[in-house]
């Protein structure tokens, strides 16, 4: 996340890695790319989707490789 959006509400650190899978898809970068092909907002964006059932569904739909081993944290129940 960026620090003018740093917050740790889950609807925000979830919409900050979808916001970076998307830019980061079709080959593209985000704000905190460098010249290195090791993007670490990337690799932080894919960690937190998939932790999450919404999240897998983002990487499916942007076609990124989901391991078959992705652990799903549950909330609690409502």
């Amino acid at each position: 996340m960026s620090p003018i959006d740093d917050s740790d509400h889950p609807v925000d650190v979830f919409d900050s890695a979808r916001r970076t899978a998307i830019q980061h898809a079709a080959g593209g970068t985000c704000f905190n790319c460098t010249d290195s092909k090791d993007c670490k907002q990337y690799a932080w964006a894919l960690a937190q989707l998939r932790r999450s059932r919404g999240g897998l569904l983002v990487l499916t739909e942007l076609n990124i490789p989901v391991p078959a081993d992705a652990v799903i944290e549950e909330g609690q129940q409502r």
